[in-house]
């Protein structure tokens, strides 16, 4: 068996710039400021302001007037915002989804108790509760919207955890959608909703089990569930600094050239300017695989 260490970014390779500063930050070598904080091109950042406005900024720069990409599916499904967690997705996604142009339309899941001997928990609290993973009880959609599969559905037909599909019909039981990535891009598919149940991990204060389309909005996506994909433009939206091993290095290297990327990061009092935020790098972990090969 033989080794094959990656050493460059395929995406970025004809911007040579921006490939030698993705490889600095991937491994930890970038200058530091302070203990795992680095400082970001000054040509990618748009200075935070209060959050409302800030997010505004990020959409205004992606898309500029959201409803001109509702017909320009090809340039709408090449941009993302990506952050940190699912909190701070569901509150872009709700400001897009405002946004866009068409009539709502809402589906709602079904709840219920797995244990019939628990009386104590209404049905207004299971519809509140949040979980990764799981669909919220309460999904807005708009014909053309972007969406994004939550579970592995059938992956010989291209229906994976992860999958980007645009909602192109709604009927009452069934979601008629178009996959827009991979090698099925363009298939269009039938969705229904399936049962979920929380993970023993979730730390759910009861056991119960949503029935719910098993979709979530995707004109923001958290960085984990952006890995591997290639995107035209990248907004980078940071109201807390990442928290695990990468997760800097992954959004900025989404993109093929610096001028793709922009980034809004929340000073606060461990970071007070708004051009710098933490990568966390696991210096020793390379280390070793460079002492192996």
């Amino acid at each position: 068996m033989k080794r094959i260490k990656l050493v460059e970014n395929m995406r970025a390779k004809l911007d040579e710039v921006f490939s030698k500063y993705l490889l600095f930050v991937g491994n930890g070598v970038e200058r530091e400021y302070k203990k795992c904080y680095i400082k970001i091109p000054s040509e990618m950042i748009i200075p935070y302001k209060v959050m409302k406005t800030s997010l505004r900024q990020l959409i205004n720069h992606i898309y500029g007037k959201l409803n001109d990409y509702a017909n320009n599916l090809d340039a709408m499904t090449t941009r993302a915002i990506l952050t940190t967690k699912n909190e701070f997705v569901d509150g872009i996604n709700q400001l897009f989804i405002e946004e866009f142009v068409g009539d709502m339309v809402k589906y709602y899941s079904f709840d219920q108790i797995i244990d019939n001997n628990e009386h104590s928990v209404t049905e207004e609290i299971l519809n509140s509760l949040v979980f990764n993973g799981i669909p919220p009880h309460e999904l807005i959609l708009k014909k053309n919207c972007l969406i994004m599969l939550l579970r592995n559905i059938n992956p010989a037909e291209g229906l994976c955890n992860g999958t980007r599909l645009i909602c192109r019909h709604f009927e009452r039981n069934v979601i008629d959608a178009e996959i827009i990535n991979g090698d099925y891009k363009g298939k269009r598919v039938f969705l229904a909703r399936i049962p979920f149940v929380p993970n023993e991990g979730d730390k759910c204060p009861v056991q119960f089990k949503r029935t719910q389309f098993p979709i979530r909005l995707c004109f923001a996506m958290t960085i984990n569930k952006a890995q591997g994909q290639t995107l035209d433009y990248v907004r980078i939206y940071l109201p807390e600094p990442v928290f695990s091993y990468g997760q800097l290095y992954v959004p900025l290297s989404r993109a093929k050239c610096a001028a793709s990327v922009k980034m809004s990061i929340k000073p606060s009092n461990c970071n007070k300017y708004c051009d710098r935020t933490k990568n966390i790098v696991y210096k020793d972990l390379l280390k070793h695989v460079d002492e192996d090969d």
